[in-house]
């Protein structure tokens, strides 16, 4: 072949390229849902004018026309403090102050619709200081939905769904516990303590030991968590997609409340990969306490657990709460059993212990397949047999893990344990816990 023919052939190439990159760049995505708004706006004037006094009508005729023959183009806010780019306003055009400036609409439709809290979340968080994704998240600088919601692979913070929006209420907002509009994460927080989370898990230092601290948990990097047990969570009762738009720090957290965490985190009891035996993941089964409603408050509120440090300006700061006083020393026992978390291992109001691989439980036989049937103590049962200083004193110094007698001795360590909370519990707190847990206790009726 000629060079002529080359020199022809490589141009009539470079041509249909650049035709291709015109056809792809005047199909794309955000051109049709803008250019629809556009034409839904327009014709929503014209309907208008039709009704409207003859001067009136010739504006909302003149504004209709405009709007038809408005260039497209990519809108975006520049939200200097947070250190934020988004283009969310370029498919939700209804959401542009300035497309848009009465920032209300009746079109029904995403993209098309208005903010629906417009009034009580516009005048607090202007758009154009704040912008979409430091609340909703997402990947801001994208305009394909798929992208733009971060429903893709290896996008650490995809759009948060629904009323998990509430959970940026909560990385803000001290005061979110009495904030309107974030009632979902506040149900969160006060499950989260009420089933005694706070028992293993620390809140930025404030809570158990047992396990890591989630003050943070809002950042964990998808990369520490195996595909592996991804693929064990089920949302609804379905394996999530394999696809992995569904492998989400969200449905991670809510993996663990809606199904067996030990389905989800089996870890290694059998030392099959390991030179010792390692518990599948100690945290109790929380499903029927919670329901579904329940684990998506917590979630909710866990989604707010974040280190990252916002511009002091933005906090909304609120007084500490006071501690509730009493007079009777038993209910302030039972606050005290509350507070720390205790139901975490020993259940609400010490009536059930918690699960605890392969500690001792009632019902064990085999060796192998019972040690999921290992319990922690159930304090109703056992505090009877204590005095109140000797009872005192086992709270104080805890029960350490090395103490904890195996059901299968060649099993695993069981993962929860008491730790010591002399440094916590003290003085008149630990004597009316005490003086509850005695009051709780089954008694002797055996006549003896």
């Amino acid at each position: 072949m000629s060079y002529r023919k080359w020199f022809y052939g490589l141009n009539f190439a470079m041509a249909a390229v650049f035709v291709y990159a015109y056809w792809i760049d005047y199909n794309t995505e955000w051109k049709k849902y803008q250019k629809q708004y556009l034409r839904m706006a327009a014709d929503t004037l014209d309907k208008q004018a039709e009704s409207a006094k003859p001067e009136q009508a010739r504006s909302l005729k003149d504004q209709a026309r405009k709007l038809r023959h408005q260039p497209l183009e990519i809108k975006q806010i520049i939200a200097k403090d947070l250190g934020r780019v988004d283009r969310c306003i370029t498919c939700h055009v209804g959401m542009d102050e300035y497309a848009n400036p009465a920032m209300t609409n009746d079109f029904g439709q995403h993209p098309y619709k208005a903010h629906p809290k417009i009034d009580t979340l516009a005048k607090n968080h202007p758009f154009q200081k704040y912008g979409c994704v430091v609340c909703h998240q997402g990947q801001g600088l994208a305009t394909t939905a798929d992208g733009a919601h971060g429903r893709v692979h290896h996008w650490e913070k995809p759009m948060l769904e629904g009323l998990r929006v509430q959970a940026s209420c909560v990385s803000c907002h001290v005061n979110f516990e009495k904030l309107s509009g974030a009632e979902i994460a506040a149900a969160g927080k006060a499950l989260f303590d009420k089933v005694g989370c706070k028992g293993c898990h620390s809140i930025k230092g404030a809570g158990g030991v047992v396990s890591v601290d989630l003050g943070d948990i809002a950042d964990k990097p998808l990369e520490r968590i195996a595909g592996f047990n991804f693929q064990r969570i089920k949302k609804n009762g379905v394996v999530l997609s394999p696809e992995r738009h569904e492998w989400t720090l969200q449905n991670w957290i809510l993996g663990h409340l809606t199904n067996d965490p030990i389905e989800v985190t089996p870890n290694d009891p059998f030392a099959e990969y390991n030179a010792e035996p390692v518990a599948p993941s100690g945290m109790p089964d929380f499903r029927e306490e919670l329901g579904l409603r329940g684990a998506e408050a917590i979630t909710t509120y866990l989604m707010g657990m974040t280190a990252e440090q916002f511009p002091h300006r933005y906090y909304v700061a609120a007084a500490a709460a006071a501690e509730p006083q009493f007079s009777n020393p038993l209910k302030h026992g039972k606050y005290v059993y509350e507070k720390y978390g205790c139901a975490g291992c020993h259940g609400l109001e010490g009536k059930k212990g918690r699960r605890n691989y392969n500690a001792l439980g009632p019902g064990q036989e085999n060796l192998e397949k019972d040690m999921d049937r290992g319990q922690e103590p159930t304090l109703v049962d056992v505090v009877g047999t204590y005095t109140k200083e000797e009872l005192m004193k086992k709270i104080a110094v805890g029960v350490p893990g090395s103490a904890i007698v195996k059901f299968n001795p060649n099993g695993p360590t069981p993962p929860l344990y008491m730790p010591a909370w002399k440094d916590k519990i003290k003085g008149k707190e630990l004597e009316d816990l005490a003086a509850w847990l005695l009051s709780v206790a089954k008694k002797d009726e055996s006549g003896f």
